[in-house]
């Protein structure tokens, strides 16, 4: 295939992922929107899917807002969540995603409340804002999974003050005003190599997929491990709910990087552009591509073109329902969140008092027995 055809099929997908839209519309006033399939006499079928889009939107979005705060509450006041890692992160993806959804439900393309947001610097940024939240579960996950290997294989660190304010100094001021310090990077004047913000979401991605292809190895080892343990006559601070951590913490960090693909797609679109068109039309990555009979195909453009269609059709969703997903993830997968939720839902008769240490008895599980008795009245024991 000749460099012509393969520089032509490599910018049409480019410019596929970068200009694909939904219809276009024509306002007409604030109560009247036609697009661009209206048939006279039949209406329009996108202004209804476009309305019913934007309600289940604004019904998501409200629903996740709730379930946040939920979560921000364990994180803060949770009596059986260790001061570790992943409730800074946790703590730090709840808050960040009611900032998220705020800005998604004005400016997404199916925003359920297009005007809420009227400050003209945020609208101006709402794209770095969007990618400023989107940054916030990867980058932490990245220390999130570095503390687990550690405590898998020195599980009493976790009582260590010292070893917990390191990750909460990581996770806290260093990661937060990191991020706020990229996000004000724009309005500086200085003539960036790249968008900050841009590059900190491109960077974290690679990074957290990286590290999430590392920690399925070290599960791995981990198995091992814990039949050793098992074997071992040895006294042990690792149990087997240690390794069982372990194991489902990778897929909190997995199902999320696969919904962040498509969006960090989208956000590398630019950058490839910018700086790697040259090097991927010279490399030959794509000659032959379509499965030509002039070349060997190194990449199919058909399938890629199939596989970007379908990201771009998810990816406003996936945007939509990240902070939903990651908090149910932290219900079911993280053992402190799981506990803390039954503590809240059983009124303290599940999982009662304070988390242990760890060495110590870690699974308080009371059972569930007739709601306290209070002592009578005044008046009542007069008339007894």
């Amino acid at each position: 295939m000749s460099l012509v055809t393969t520089r032509g099929g490599f910018i049409l997908l480019l410019l596929f992922a970068t200009l694909a839209s939904p219809k276009k519309a024509v306002v007409v006033d604030e109560d009247t929107i036609i697009f661009d399939d209206y048939t006279p006499g039949m209406g329009n079928s996108a202004s209804a899917k476009q309305v019913a889009d934007q309600v289940a939107y604004g019904v998501i979005s409200c629903i996740t807002v709730g379930v946040l705060i939920v979560m921000l509450y364990m994180s803060v006041f949770g009596q059986r969540v260790r001061a570790t890692a992943v409730r800074w992160h946790v703590l730090n993806c709840s808050l960040w995603g009611i900032l998220h959804l705020i800005s998604y439900a004005s400016f997404a393309e199916k925003a359920p409340w297009p005007n809420y947001i009227t400050n003209q610097n945020w609208r101006d940024t709402a794209r770095q804002v969007e990618c400023f939240t989107r940054s916030v579960f990867p980058a932490g996950m990245v220390f999130v999974y570095l503390e687990q290997i550690i405590l898998t294989i020195a599980p009493k660190l976790a009582n260590s003050i010292v070893f917990n304010a390191i990750f909460f100094i990581l996770l806290i001021p260093f990661l937060n005003g990191l991020m706020i310090f990229l996000y004000y990077a724009h309005f500086m004047d200085i003539v960036w190599w790249y968008e900050p913000i841009d590059l900190f979401n491109l960077a974290t991605y690679l990074i957290f997929t990286t590290f999430t292809f590392i920690y399925f190895l070290f599960c791995l080892f981990g198995t091992c491990l814990c039949c050793a343990t098992m074997t071992s006559k040895k006294p042990s601070s690792r149990t087997t709910g240690t390794f069982a951590d372990m194991w489902l913490l990778f897929p909190y960090g997995l199902i999320p990087s696969i919904m962040y693909g498509p969006s960090f797609g989208m956000t590398s679109v630019s950058f490839a552009m910018q700086h790697l068109l040259t090097w991927v039309l010279e490399s030959g990555l794509l000659t032959g591509g379509g499965g030509s009979s002039s070349g060997g195909s190194f990449i199919d453009m058909n399938l890629l073109m199939q596989v970007a269609t379908n990201a771009i059709l998810a990816m406003p969703w996936f945007v939509l329902l990240f902070p939903l997903v990651q908090s149910i993830l932290a219900l079911v997968c993280l053992r402190m969140f799981r506990e803390q939720f039954f503590f809240m839902i059983s009124c303290g008769r599940i999982f009662e008092g304070k988390r242990a240490k760890i060495g110590m008895t870690e699974w308080n599980v009371t059972s569930i027995g007739p709601p306290p008795l209070y002592p009578n009245s005044p008046s009542e024991k007069q008339e007894a």
